[in-house]
């Protein structure tokens, strides 16, 4: 007799363990429509950027300024929060100054580097100067665009006829990207 409760007992523990899980099962006559499931698509705001991994600056005279080849800047796929925010570019240089090629070298700093105003599509660009103390404005992509892009952002070294070590200076920066509006 103790078995056969025993049994009992299990078969309707996993009879109301089963009911919990089955909840949201309904019987429906064939053929039926009548049932419906929400999807949900998440979306967060993103853009597809392409900025360039190196900015030369072949420099033959230190005592005048040497611009780089110009760069081109490309921003797609653009989804934003709403339709009026924009996206602003925005570059900052990762340290003061220049690394130089040997120790306590006279180099630039990164307020040595500036950019122009070029055309863009899709926005409105300035005019800057790096700087490793806060982020400087690039460009504005205008409201409600998908791509804003740009093939003539030049940057210019400033002269600096103090500098007496040939071989490669370099800077770092970080591009930055950001919704803005609302």
């Amino acid at each position: 007799m103790k078995l056969t409760i025993g049994r009992l007992g299990v078969a309707l523990g996993l009879t109301v363990c089963a009911a919990g899980v089955a909840s949201a099962q309904v019987t429906v006559s064939l053929p039926d429509t009548s049932q419906n499931t929400l999807m949900t698509a998440i979306v967060a705001e993103q853009a597809r950027v392409v900025v360039p991994s190196t900015v030369t600056f072949n420099v033959a005279n230190v005592a005048v300024a040497t611009a780089a080849s110009p760069a081109s800047v490309t921003v797609d796929n653009i989804v934003l929060a709403t339709p009026t925010k924009q996206l602003r570019i925005l570059m900052q240089a990762s340290a003061a100054n220049f690394t130089p090629p040997a120790a306590l070298a006279t180099t630039w700093a990164a307020g040595d580097v500036t950019w122009n105003n070029p055309s863009w599509s899709n926005a409105t660009g300035t005019t800057g100067v790096l700087s490793s103390g806060s982020a400087n404005q690039i460009a504005t992509c205008a409201a409600g665009v998908s791509s804003c892009a740009t093939t003539g952002l030049v940057f210019t070294l400033a002269a600096k006829p103090s500098v007496n070590v040939s071989g490669n200076h370099t800077l770092s920066v970080i591009w930055r990207f950001e919704s803005i509006g609302s």
